[in-house]
């Protein structure tokens, strides 16, 4: 499955952004740190029928996927802060940045819902 991150930017007052193709452990790597610039937004991995939106803010990762096996969010440490973004990460759904580099790795392999964090349904949180 091929997935490519769509990553909206920022930067000197211009609105624009990066697209990057996600099939290896670099390429993750790459987003993970384009992600924790001041100038990124939420990135959509877009698969066949899945999704993966990926944030980092308060020192959090955030993840949203949409798929066959649902509608979901991470679950993470219940004292990570709400994320506004257009998806929404709700309270509690931030997990350390180590976890969401494995996650994003597990779905860039698998193209499936990462095994590596627990989830809740996103219509609940």
């Amino acid at each position: 499955m091929k997935l490519v991150a769509a990553v909206p930017t920022f930067r000197d007052g211009v609105v624009g952004g990066e697209s990057l193709p996600l099939a290896t452990d670099d390429d993750v790597t790459r987003l993970v740190e384009l992600l924790s610039r001041d100038d990124t937004d939420t990135a959509n991995i877009q698969g066949t029928d899945v999704a993966l939106s990926a944030h980092i803010a308060h020192g959090y990762g955030y993840l949203l996927y949409a798929g066959p096996d649902g509608y979901v969010v991470s679950d993470g440490d219940p004292t990570s802060p709400a994320v506004e973004s257009e998806g929404g990460f709700p309270t509690g759904s931030g997990v350390t940045l180590e976890r969401f580099t494995e996650v994003l790795r597990e779905f860039a392999h698998t193209g499936r819902l990462p095994e590596a964090v627990s989830w809740r349904d996103a219509a609940d949180a």
